[in-house]
């Protein structure tokens, strides 16, 4: 097993987007508990749903809000084909960073697990701030700093020389989301964080799941060979195992704040 690693997320992401609704198990999870979290009983006409993915829960969000339009924007063009087929009011393909909106367009911005694929995230913060209305609400999950712990670990250590993950995931804690949240000019911000863990058979089984989903990138282009990968599993099997099975953290991370 060769693993090419790189560093954009959009290309993956619209690679697995055939596979991603199956395999993405723990992302629905997220999403549902995030979902689960906004009050039924606001009013909201307009809903934006940044790095939609397949559309999975942006069409929940519309059946939670029947009365809203529902706009889900992704990056990655694999994704908006799969939306395109979901009930969804407006599908379109838009950078976080620069959302393609006016002013004061939404009552309503989520997002679920995809802030942390963003390059500039106080830039998407205030990008996400300019187009809700004054007293709208934002609801988003992300991954943290914890999260692949074990599998960076692994890696480093048995191959010193790689860069295998971008520095600014170092960043993304709740302490920098909950500051770049203040900094962007929302107020009644929350920031919640928790880590799981998940089991797999072998590190080589997590690989393959995160391949599937896409996430198998980090900050440039690199072939992970597969005499380095028997090492980097020997060490995670002895390291990082309950039992006969290896596990994996996930910091999840969930925020609200209000314009």
């Amino acid at each position: 097993m060769n693993i090419l690693i790189q560093d954009k997320p959009q290309s993956s992401f619209s690679k697995a987007a055939s596979s991603y609704e199956m395999a993405s198990n723990l992302q629905k999870k997220i999403g549902l508990e995030l979902l689960k979290s906004i009050p039924e009983d606001k009013n909201y006409v307009s809903v934006l749903d940044v790095g939609m993915g397949t559309g999975w829960l942006t069409e929940r969000m519309g059946i939670k809000f029947p009365n809203a339009h529902i706009t889900g924007v992704d990056l990655a063009p694999g994704m908006i084909l799969k939306a395109q087929s979901k009930r969804i009011g407006t599908v379109l393909q838009a950078d976080a960073q620069v959302l393609p909106f006016k002013d004061s367009h939404f009552d309503l911005i989520i997002s679920n697990c995809a802030y942390q694929w963003v390059e500039k995230l106080d830039q998407a913060f205030c990008s996400s701030r300019r187009v809700l209305k004054d007293g709208g609400d934002f609801y988003f999950s992300c991954f943290g700093k914890e999260t692949l712990r074990e599998l960076w670990t692994s890696l480093k250590t048995v191959s010193k020389d790689l860069i295998l993950r971008d520095k600014r995931w170092e960043d993304i804690d709740k302490n920098h989301i909950f500051n770049a949240l203040a900094q962007s000019g929302f107020s009644d911000i929350d920031v919640y964080s928790k880590v799981v863990k998940i089991e797999f058979d072998n590190m080589f089984d997590l690989i393959r799941w995160l391949k599937t989903i896409g996430a198998n990138q980090v900050k440039r282009k690199a072939f992970v060979g597969r005499n380095i990968l028997n090492q980097v599993n020997d060490f995670y099997q002895n390291q990082y195992r309950n039992a006969d099975r290896i596990y994996a953290s996930f910091e999840i991370i969930k925020a609200k704040a209000r314009k």
